[in-house]
């Protein structure tokens, strides 16, 4: 990771001294809490260095992508209990490419809720609850699960 005045490096530097901290780290990939609303549940998964989009992925972070997305999709369904986990990527703001992730609230879903999360709206935000099911999920991703469990 390398870029001064770079926000996701300069974030990635902190997490190293931060609870949770990364709840995963790859070669290539870093998954953390969601940088700017401590929404619970809700992930950042960014590439180490900087890059542009998908497009400018190399042949290992592309093929570590998908795979991942589909391990923390599974760890947040088991972790959180919801049924739908919600994944988006806009590529602004930060010369990291990086995919949020984590599932919508019972009474705020949809277009509604991403919505409310790109303006940070407050009323999503739950710092205690957002650091629990993190590192309730750093706990599933260390230990390698792999199967699916749903709320009922």
């Amino acid at each position: 990771m390398t870029g001064e005045g770079c926000l996701l490096c300069a974030r990635a530097v902190a997490l190293a001294d931060s609870d949770p901290g990364w709840l995963l780290r790859t070669g290539h990939w870093g998954v953390s809490t969601h940088p700017a609303l401590p929404a619970p549940g809700w992930v950042a998964v960014q590439t180490l260095r900087h890059t542009e989009g998908l497009a400018c992925l190399d042949d290992a972070e592309a093929a570590q992508l998908g795979p991942l997305l589909a391990r923390l999709s599974a760890a947040v369904t088991r972790v959180t209990g919801s049924e739908r986990v919600y994944t988006y990527s806009l590529g602004e703001g930060s010369p990291h490419t990086h995919v949020l992730l984590g599932p919508p609230q019972l009474d705020v879903r949809g277009a509604e809720f991403i919505t409310g999360l790109l303006r940070r709206d407050a009323s999503l935000a739950d710092e205690a609850a957002a650091l629990s099911v993190a590192r309730d999920l750093a706990g599933e991703l260390a230990a390698g699960n792999t199967q699916t469990t749903r709320k009922r």
